[in-house]
C-alpha cells in the first residue's frame, strides 16, 4: 500500500486494552480470547468502511494503518463501547496512540511511533488517546538519557528521598501519623526529575527495583537515625514494584535492611498498587502474608482505580487502603467521584481496614472526607514532600525540645 501510494496521508493506530490481565485472571482465558475476537471484529468492520489494513499484533494490541483521519474519537468511541457491552460490570479501558501521516516516515517508523504514544496513555484517568508529536519525540530522547544514566545516578546517590507527612483528620485537630517516602532525582545536568518522569520509565524496563532498594535502605538509615537523635520512631512507607514481590530475595533483603539497624519490622509499611494484585494473585498474595506476619504492614496503593475483586481484597492481609488521588481531585466537581468516595469507605468500613485519602489540596476536600468517614490524608493542604532535614525541622526538634 505504502509502495503504491507513498505520498497517500496514511496513519498508524496502536490500540491497547488496560488491564486486560485482569479480564484474564477474572473471567478466564477463553472469555479473553472471545474478546479480543470481537474487538478485532469491530476494527475490521472499520477497515472495510475505511481503508487500509490492520492486524491483532500480540496479546491485547492491535495495530491499523489507515487512510488519514482528523479525529479517532468515533472510533475509540465505537471499540470501547464494544468492550464495554462485553464486561457491562468490569471498568476496562481502552487507550489509543496515532502517529499522523508525516513526510518520510515510513509505516514501520510510524507503527513504533504509535505504539510510543500509546503507552504514554497508560494509567491516565480521562486522556486515553495520544497523539505522538515533537513534544513527545523529545521526551523518547529524554527518557533515554535516564535509562543510560541510571546506574550511575545510584552510585553518585543523585536520587533523593522526600518525606510526605500523613495526618489523622478523625478530629479538628489534626495529628502526625506518619509518612511516604517519595523519590526525587536531582540530575547534575537534567536539575530535578519529577517521579512521574522516570517512574513509569523503569517500571517498564524492570529496573525499578534498583531505584526500591535504594530507597529502602536510605528511608530504614534516616528511620534509624531520627530514633537515635529524637527517642522517637518515625513509620514511613514505602513503595513495593510488582517485580520486587517476585524476587525471592525480597524478604531476606528487608529483615537484613531492619535487623542491621536494630529496628521494628512495623517501621517499614509497603505499598503495593491494586492493580498489581489482579495478575498471578496467588503468588502475590503468598508473599504479602509472608511479609504480613513478619510483622510489615502492608497498603494497597490507588484503591479504587481497580481490578481487584472484593472477594480477592477481602482475603489479603491489607493494613491500610489508599483511595486514588483522582477522586480526592473531583471532590465538588464530579458527583460520579464523590459517590465512589463514599463507597471505598463503606468497603473499608466492612473490612475494618483504614483508608488514606491522597493529594488532598483543599477544605472542601477535608469536610467531604471527614463526612465520609476517612480516617487520613496526606497532600499539599497540610504539607508538600519535606526533604529529610524539613521534616525533622518542622515535625521532630520541637516536639523533642
Amino acid at each position: 500500500m505504502f509502495n503504491q501510494y507513498p505520498d497517500k496521508p496514511m496513519d498508524a493506530v496502536v490500540l491497547n486494552i488496560e488491564q486486560f490481565h485482569s479480564v484474564n485472571a477474572t473471567h478466564g482465558w477463553d472469555f479473553g480470547d472471545s474478546v479480543i475476537r470481537s474487538i478485532g471484529k469491530e476494527i475490521a468492520a472499520f477497515i472495510d468502511g475505511h481503508g487500509g489494513i490492520a492486524g491483532h499484533a500480540e496479546a491485547d494490541r492491535f495495530a491499523i494503518y489507515c487512510p488519514h483521519l482528523d479525529d479517532y474519537n468515533n472510533l475509540f468511541e465505537r471499540l470501547q463501547n464494544r468492550l464495554s457491552n462485553l464486561l457491562p460490570n468490569t471498568l476496562i479501558r481502552l487507550r489509543m496512540g496515532i502517529m499522523p501521516w508525516e513526510e518520510g516516515v515510513v509505516p514501520r517508523q510510524q507503527i513504533e511511533h504509535a505504539l510510543i504514544a500509546c503507552s504514554m496513555a497508560r494509567g491516565r484517568y480521562k486522556e486515553h488517546i495520544v497523539i505522538f508529536d515533537g513534544h513527545i519525540r523529545e521526551r523518547e530522547k529524554t527518557e533515554q538519557r535516564l535509562k543510560q544514566d541510571l546506574k550511575t545516578a545510584i552510585s553518585e546517590k543523585q536520587f533523593e528521598v522526600h518525606y510526605q507527612p500523613k495526618f489523622d483528620i478523625r478530629s479538628e485537630l489534626t495529628v502526625l501519623c506518619g509518612v511516604e517516602a517519595l523519590v526525587r532525582w536531582n540530575h547534575p545536568e537534567l536539575g530535578m526529575i519529577p517521579p512521574s518522569d522516570f517512574i513509569p520509565l523503569f517500571e517498564k524496563n524492570g529496573q525499578i527495583s534498583l531505584i526500591d532498594q535504594f530507597v529502602w535502605d536510605e528511608v530504614v538509615n534516616q528511620i534509624a537515625e531520627w530514633k537515635n537523635k529524637y527517642g522517637t520512631t518515625v513509620p514511613v512507607s514505602v513503595n513495593l514494584s510488582r517485580i520486587d514481590v517476585f524476587d525471592p530475595a525480597l524478604s531476606d533483603r528487608l529483615d537484613s535492611l531492619i535487623e542491621k539497624r536494630k529496628l521494628n519490622s512495623d517501621v517499614l509499611k509497603l505499598e503495593v498498587t491494586e492493580s498489581a494484585y489482579a495478575e498471578n494473585s496467588d503468588v502475590i498474595i503468598s508473599v504479602i502474608e509472608n511479609l504480613h506476619a513478619k510483622g510489615y504492614e502492608i497498603e494497597m496503593d490507588d484503591f479504587g482505580t481497580g481490578y481487584s475483586s472484593l472477594n480477592l481484597l477481602s482475603s489479603m492481609p491489607i493494613d491500610v487502603l489508599k483511595m486514588d488521588r483522582e477522586f480526592v481531585k473531583n471532590i465538588g466537581r464530579d458527583a460520579k467521584d464523590n459517590k465512589m468516595i463514599e463507597v471505598i469507605l463503606n468497603i473499608s468500613k466492612e473490612l475494618n481496614v483504614p483508608v488514606i485519602a491522597e493529594g488532598v489540596e483543599t477544605e472542601e476536600q477535608i469536610q467531604v472526607l471527614r463526612k465520609f468517614g476517612c480516617e487520613m490524608v496526606q497532600g499539599f493542604y497540610f504539607s508538600r514532600p519535606l526533604t529529610a532535614s524539613e521534616f525533622e525541622d518542622t515535625y521532630l526538634k520541637d516536639n523533642h525540645n
